[in-house]
C-alpha cells in the first residue's frame, strides 16, 4: 500500500495538472474572450486552468471539457460546471447550444467564465477560494532600486476626468519634471483609477519646454503632439510597473528632458455615460545616475490588414541595413524589450540578423497575451551593429471574428510592435524603424528599391513621376489600351506593396495619375505575393503576410476601360514621422 499511493498520486497529478494548450480556446464559443472575474479589462486566457494564463491545475470547466473529448457538445453546453447557477452555454455567450466550431462566435454582451463561480467570494463558491483569490491579487511591482535612499518620487495624475462616451479615446496632459538637478529616472509605476477603462500608459518626453504647457487633460493622438513624442516609458495591463536595468537611466533634469507629455489608452467599447478616471503615474529617479544615458527604439509594421475567419495570419515589420547603416552612429546594446500587439495578437518575435545570419531572437513570445505581457531583460545586453537587419513578426488568429481587422489605434483594431530599451542614447539618431506593411519608411526616404521600385520617386515631384504621368496621358487616359497594359506589366512599382502604398500616397492627392494607373486593374489578378525568408540585408523587401500582401498577375489585356480594382487600403493619415501605440 505504501507504494501504491505515490502511483496514484502521480496519476492523478498526470491528469489535473498539464500543459495548456491555446488551440483548445477555438473549440468552445468565444475561447478568447473569456473575461477575468475580478480584474476588468482582462482576459483569462487559460479557460480550462485555475491560472489565468493557463497550464497547471484544471478548473472545473477543464475538468468536464477534458471528459468530453475536448468537443463543445450538448451535455458540456448545458451542464453548470462552476456550479454558480448558469449553465456554460449561457457563460460562454451559447445560451441555445446551437455553436459549432466550423461558426464564428457568437456576440454576446453577458461573457462569463465557465470554469470560476461567481461572484468569485460567494459563500457558495468557497472550495475555488484558494486559487481564485491568488489571481485576482493585485500585480507587485518589485524594483530593488525604489530602496536607494538618494531615490526620489514624483506622482503624475490627472484629476477627475470623464471618459468620452465612445470606443477609444485617447487623453494626454504635461507636466514639469525636477529641473533642480541632473537626474536619471529610473522606474516607474502605475497608479489605476479606473480599470475599467484604462488600457494603456505612455510617458513621452517633450523636444523642449518653449511651447505654452499643456497642463490640462485634451484628447491627443497616439502620439502626444509633435513636440512631445519620444517614448521615455509604456504601462499596460498585466504590467505592475516599469524598473531599469542597472546600467541606464533616462535622462531628466537640467541635462535632459525637463517636460513630458502623460498619455493614457481609455477602453470605453460599452459606451457607458458614467464613467470618469484619475490615473496616474509615479516617477522614481535619482541623482546617482547610471553608467549610460538610455532610449526606447521601436520596430513594427502599419497599414495592414487582418483576414477575417483565418488561424494564423503573419505581419512582419523590417528594419532593414540600409536604415540601421543610417539611423545607428555606433553600436548600441538592448538591455529589455517587449512585443505589442492587441487582441487577436497570439504570437510575436523580434529577431537580430547580421551578414545573412541570424543572431538571436531578441524577444520570442510563442503564446502572446496582452493582459500578461514579458518584458525580456538582458542581465548581459544584446549588441546591434550598424548595418544589421532586426524584424518583428507578428502572429494573428481571426477566427472569432466576421469582418477584417485592421490596423489601428482602437482595442478592436490591431498592432505590431516591438520595443527595446538601449544605451547609449546619443547612438540612434531615429527612434522608430516602423513601415508600411513590409515597407520601411526610412528606406523610402533612403531611397531604396523594393522588388525593383524606387518608391522615392513616386513620392516627391521628380523627373520619373512626370514622365510616368506623361505615359499614363498617352496610354491610360480613357480605356486600357494594350499599351497601358504593358506600362502597368512592366512596372515594378505597379506590384505588391509597392502598389499598395503608392494607392494609398495618392488616396488623397494626384488622384488623376491613379484613376489612369488603374485602368488596367480589371485585367490582372490578385494572387499571394511569394515569401523571401532571407536574413541579410534586404533590398528586396520579404513578404511573409501572404494573405494580404499582392502581387499583380496579367490575363488578356481589354480595350475596354478598365474597373478599379486594388488592395483595400485603410482612410489613416501617413505620418511618416510618428510613431502609432
Amino acid at each position: 500500500m505504501a507504494n501504491f499511493i505515490p502511483k496514484c498520486f502521480l496519476v492523478i497529478l498526470y491528469i489535473t495538472c498539464i500543459q495548456g494548450y491555446g488551440t483548445y480556446r477555438d473549440k468552445i464559443p468565444n475561447g478568447n474572450r473569456v473575461p477575468h472575474p475580478c480584474k476588468p479589462n482582462y482576459i483569462w486566457d487559460g479557460v480550462g486552468h485555475q491560472t489565468s494564463a493557463g497550464g497547471g491545475y484544471r478548473n472545473s470547466f477543464g475538468e468536464d471539457f477534458a471528459a468530453a473529448g475536448y468537443t463543445w457538445t450538448n451535455e458540456l453546453c448545458e451542464k453548470d460546471s462552476d456550479g454558480d447557477g448558469k449553465t456554460n452555454g449561457y457563460e460562454l455567450g451559447d445560451p441555445n447550444c446551437s455553436w459549432d466550431v466550423d461558426q464564428p462566435s457568437p456576440e454576446s454582451a453577458t461573457l462569463s467564465h465557465p470554469g470560476v463561480c461567481e461572484p468569485w467570494n460567494d459563500p457558495k463558491c468557497q472550495n475555488q477560494l484558494v486559487w481564485v483569490s491568488e489571481a485576482c491579487k493585485a500585480d507587485e511591482f518589485i524594483c530593488n532600486v525604489l530602496n536607494e535612499i538618494d531615490v526620489k518620487n514624483m506622482t503624475m495624475k490627472f484629476p477627475s476626468t470623464p471618459v468620452p462616451v465612445k470606443e477609444t479615446t485617447y487623453i494626454c496632459m504635461e507636466f514639469e519634471l525636477d529641473n533642480t538637478g541632473d537626474y536619471h529616472m529610473v522606474a516607474t509605476q502605475p497608479l489605476v483609477d479606473n480599470v475599467n477603462v484604462m488600457h494603456h500608459a505612455v510617458i513621452f518626453g517633450c523636444s523642449s519646454d518653449s511651447h505654452s504647457i499643456r497642463s490640462t487633460p485634451h484628447e491627443c493622438g497616439m502620439v502626444a503632439s509633435r513636440e512631445c513624442g519620444q517614448i521615455l516609458s509604456i504601462w499596460t495591463l498585466g504590467s505592475a510597473g516599469e524598473c531599469l536595468h542597472d546600467k541606464v537611466g533616462i535622462r531628466i533634469g537640467t541635462q535632459g528632458i525637463t517636460r513630458v507629455a502623460l498619455q493614457f489608452h481609455w477602453n470605453n467599447p460599452t459606451l457607458r455615460t458614467d464613467y470618469v478616471d484619475s490615473s496616474g503615474i509615479i516617477v522614481h529617479y535619482t541623482s546617482n545616475r547610471r553608467e549610460n544615458d538610455a532610449g526606447v527604439w521601436t520596430i513594427g509594421s502599419e497599414l495592414f490588414v487582418v483576414p477575417p475567419r483565418t488561424l494564423d495570419t503573419k505581419v512582419t515589420g523590417y528594419c532593414p541595413s540600409s536604415c540601421t547603416s543610417s539611423m545607428l552612429t555606433d553600436k548600441i546594446y538592448i538591455v529589455s524589450a517587449f512585443n505589442h500587439m492587441h487582441y487577436i495578437g497570439v504570437e510575436q518575435k523580434i529577431e537580430l540578423f547580421r551578414n545573412g545570419t541570424k543572431v538571436i531572437d531578441i524577444t520570442n513570445d510563442e503564446e502572446y497575451n496582452y493582459d500578461s505581457p514579458v518584458v525580456h531583460e538582458f542581465t548581459t545586453p544584446i549588441e546591434v551593429r550598424p548595418g544589421d537587419v532586426l524584424t518583428t513578426t507578428c502572429g494573428f488568429n481571426s477566427m472569432d471574428r466576421d469582418t477584417v481587422t485592421n490596423w489601428g489605434d482602437a482595442t478592436s483594431d490591431e498592432m505590431c510592435y516591438g520595443f527595446m530599451t538601449y544605451y547609449p542614447k546619443e547612438n540612434v539618431q531615429n527612434l522608430f524603424c516602423n513601415g508600411f506593411r513590409s515597407i520601411p519608411y526610412c528606406a523610402i526616404k533612403d531611397d531604396t528599391f523594393f522588388e525593383g521600385c524606387e518608391l522615392s520617386k513616386y513620392a516627391s515631384d521628380s523627373p520619373e513621376k512626370q514622365q510616368f504621368y506623361v505615359d499614363l496621358n498617352n496610354t491610360c487616359f480613357n480605356s486600357c489600351t494594350a499599351e497601358c497594359f504593358n506600362l502597368m506589366e512592366n512596372n515594378p512599382c505597379m506590384k505588391g506593396d509597392s502598389r499598395a502604398y503608392i494607392d494609398y500616397f495618392y488616396a488623397y492627392s494626384d488622384v488623376e495619375i491613379k484613376r489612369m494607373y488603374s485602368q488596367c486593374d480589371a485585367n490582372f489578378t490578385l494572387t499571394p505575393a511569394i515569401p523571401n525568408t532571407t536574413g541579410g540585408t534586404i533590398n528586396t523587401m520579404m513578404n511573409t503576410a501572404s494573405i494580404t500582401y499582392f502581387t499583380l498577375t496579367p490575363t488578356t489585356p481589354s480595350a475596354a476601360g478598365g474597373k478599379v480594382n486594388s488592395v483595400t487600403i485603410l482612410p489613416l493619415a501617413l505620418l511618416l514621422s510618428f510613431f502609432r501605440f
